[in-house]
């Protein structure tokens, strides 16, 4: 981390000169309330105030906590609200539509995923016969992308903002999030509340921006830039901390010492201690909720199913991993066509182009120069900080030197520049081998009740529909009397109410344990009836082994650092192994 040391200092001699308290004083400074303990009694004390006739259903434990915390966030000052990490299934959507009566606010804009849209009426005019909802403007994040809602939330002029699924405004570069985030500057004394199930994907870089919206000076982490960047990287997973970044977030461990229990061997001790003092001072500060048990008490069971696939499948994934070279001889073409490519070709295919007309020669000899041109410089020049397609890429656009040293990749660049912008051509889908799909319809068919079969790419829909006859869904209801459908992963695996189910197969397993969690969730959640939820998991072959091992890596950190049961670590898992070739 170059100049990290002298920009620390730098912001420490500001704060210093102004009298300002340091980052790292102001959030020790901050007073602690832990209310999870009381949450029953809240819940019971929220039913009374807010119910229109004595036998309306109590509130959940979790909601009476979050309209407890609304309710002294209104009493601390007039900007504060608060962001949660709700366990999913834990009945946000009733919380949303009583906020705005807890919190005192006339504007309320209630922000929310687009397929959630008949969730949350369905669930409004349930319970608004029990109780008393409040009129918020619904506004979907697709809405708040579009060219012409650029100045909608100036337009609307909300007292208070709520977000649904508040994960969905952790890109900065995202024009809702650009959106979001200037409306609240501008407008400082409008109140933010943001609740998901999913808070991070394993950084505090995913959150910290939302903490600092909801809760301003009150807000946890550090405000500066650089001094958030330095707990990141020790915090996260895939941080990779210096001696400076340790030195910074020892005051964390000094002050909540008597607090860290850890066991007398853990790897990597100091940096868990720092993560353990995070997490304290995280969920005691005034206006964060943290839920740390599951919002089911079903048994959770994760099922690996590995099985021999033909020598041809094989031989085509060793040859992917080596040459970066796709059965028809095609190159990929970077890193991510290379891990997209490993994926569907665990899955028994590989995309080629689909030309309507005669194919654009120009565009595929520009695109497959390039992708040998950087492949054979990977090969033979490959070292730290220039090992990937994308960083030759930087390399070659901004030194000096690229020319001289590699006139043919240059070249190749150069070219493909030209040519990279045309939209590219339809795809179609080659088989190589079906016994994934065939024994995931073995399973499906063997198992005693209704199953779900989660899919992620339309080649394997198509698939099953063609061969099998299992309808493949992408945004209808599913049916809880067919015995087997197919969910689209990208569709479903969030804000659906699935509980219907307690059996599933995930055909194509994701790496980013955020879809993981949420996934599980529509299955193993409130109203669940059946004391053991189980999911399937594809994993006869390597990459689909190291995508389920990465996930089950990023939920220890984010589960070590939010204290939130991640489903995944929840479930005992059996025959899931440690990846190999």
């Amino acid at each position: 981390m170059p100049g990290l040391a002298a920009a620390l200092a730098q912001a420490k001699e500001q704060r210093q000169t102004t009298g300002q308290p340091t980052d790292i004083e102001r959030i020790l400074q901050i007073p602690e309330d832990d209310l999870q303990e009381q949450a029953e009694a809240f819940a019971e004390k929220w039913t009374r105030k807010l119910r229109k006739h004595p036998d309306a259903p109590p509130l959940r434990p979790i909601q009476g906590l979050v309209l407890e915390t609304a309710h002294r966030a209104t009493q601390r000052g007039e900007q504060i609200g608060l962001l949660g990490n709700v366990a999913v299934g834990g009945g946000k959507t009733l919380i949303f539509l009583l906020l705005p009566r807890v919190m005192n606010c006339e504007r309320a804009v209630y922000l929310f995923p687009p397929k959630l849209r008949s969730t949350i009426e369905a669930e409004r005019w349930k319970w608004s016969q029990h109780y008393d909802i409040a009129e918020v403007e619904q506004v979907p994040y697709s809405t708040l992308s579009r060219p012409e809602s650029t100045s909608l939330l100036r337009q609307l002029q909300p007292d208070l903002l709520m977000a649904d699924e508040c994960q969905a405004l952790r890109n900065f570069t995202a024009a809702r999030t650009k959106r979001f985030i200037r409306y609240l500057q501008s407008n400082p004394d409008t109140r933010f509340c943001g609740l998901t199930g999913t808070l991070t994907k394993g950084s505090v870089l995913d959150y910290a921006h939302l903490l600092e919206l909801a809760l301003r000076e009150d807000a946890p982490v550090p405000l500066e830039d650089s001094l958030l960047r330095v707990w990141a990287s020790v915090i996260d997973h895939d941080g990779e901390p210096d001696d400076i970044a340790m030195a910074a977030t020892s005051p964390l461990v000094e002050a909540y010492r008597d607090i860290i229990k850890l066991p007398d061997y853990t790897e990597n001790r100091a940096r868990e201690q720092r993560r353990q003092a995070f997490y304290h001072r995280l969920r005691t500060t005034p206006g964060v909720i943290l839920t740390t048990e599951s919002s089911s008490d079903a048994k959770l069971e994760l099922q690996g199913i590995s099985f021999q696939v033909s020598k041809e499948l094989k031989d085509a994934l060793h040859t992917l991993t080596e040459e970066w070279v796709l059965p028809d001889g095609s190159e990929v073409i970077d890193a991510l066509h290379f891990d997209r490519a490993k994926a569907e070709l665990a899955m028994g295919f590989y995309y080629v182009w689909d030309w309507p007309g005669e194919p654009d020669e120009d565009w595929v000899l520009a695109r497959r120069a390039w992708a040998s041109s950087v492949r054979k410089f990977l090969q033979y020049r490959s070292r730290e900080g220039l090992d990937s397609p994308h960083l030759v890429e930087v390399w070659v656009n901004e030194s000096p030197h690229a020319e001289s040293i590699a006139p043919e990749v240059v070249r190749a660049l150069r070219d493909w520049e030209a040519q990279r912008d045309k939209p590219p051509p339809p795809t179609k889908p080659v088989w190589i081998d079906y016994t994934p799909l065939l024994k995931a319809y073995e399973w499906a068919v063997t198992q005693d009740g209704p199953v779900l079969l989660w899919f992620q790419t339309r080649a394997v829909a198509a698939a099953l529909e063609e061969l099998f006859g299992i309808p493949a869904l992408f945004g209808e209801d599913p049916d809880p009397n067919v015995q087997v459908q197919a969910l689209s992963t990208t569709v479903y695996h969030a804000g659906w109410n699935l509980q219907h189910w307690n059996n599933q197969l995930i055909i194509e397993p994701d790496s980013n344990p955020v879809v993981w969690e949420q996934l599980l969730g529509r299955t193993h959640r409130q109203g669940q009836k059946a004391s053991v939820v189980r999911a399937s998991c594809l994993q006869h072959v390597w990459p689909l082994r190291q995508k389920l091992e990465r996930a089950v890596q990023k939920a220890r950190t984010t589960q070590s650092t939010l204290h939130q049961q991640q489903k995944l670590l929840m479930a005992s898992r059996n025959n899931i192994g440690p990846v190999g070739l």
